[in-house]
């Protein structure tokens, strides 16, 4: 499987650590539901910054369970209740310790709500794994 970074001519640079586009040649695609911050017996954390570092970890457990790495995100949307300005810093630290280089394509929203009213924070993600 082979990932490559694309990094346009003519376009501004990411704003952030993420790529603008990846293309990939292969390999097996690996599709992830939205994942939340929540713990096997169904609890979630109140704050928000927890709630973020418990649904990175449980996209790694579902990744593992496919047989796939964080290093291996291609593509993720994070959805997040609260004011981005408020969580920016600690998703930003939280996410960095989980895609450290060849960051994935990523889409940031803003939302009103989610299926809980509890939930503060949720990540989907698409990964490219090798064949077989």
């Amino acid at each position: 499987m082979h990932k490559q970074i694309v990094v346009p001519e003519g376009v501004y640079p990411p704003t952030a650590d993420f790529s603008q586009g990846i293309r990939v040649s292969g390999g097996d695609l690996v599709f992830l539901s939205g994942i939340i911050g929540m713990r096997p017996d169904g609890t979630m954390p109140a704050e928000p910054a927890a709630q973020i570092e418990l649904a990175f970890e449980n996209l790694v457990k579902v990744l593992e369970a496919a047989g796939a790495t964080a290093a291996d995100v291609v593509k993720v949307n994070v959805f997040v209740r609260d004011d981005f300005s408020l969580v920016r810093d600690e998703l930003r630290a939280i996410r960095a310790r989980y895609f450290t280089h060849d960051f994935p394509v990523s889409t940031l929203i803003q939302v009103a709500g989610f299926a809980g009213p509890d939930y503060r924070f949720e990540i989907e993600a698409i990964a490219a794994v090798p064949s077989g």
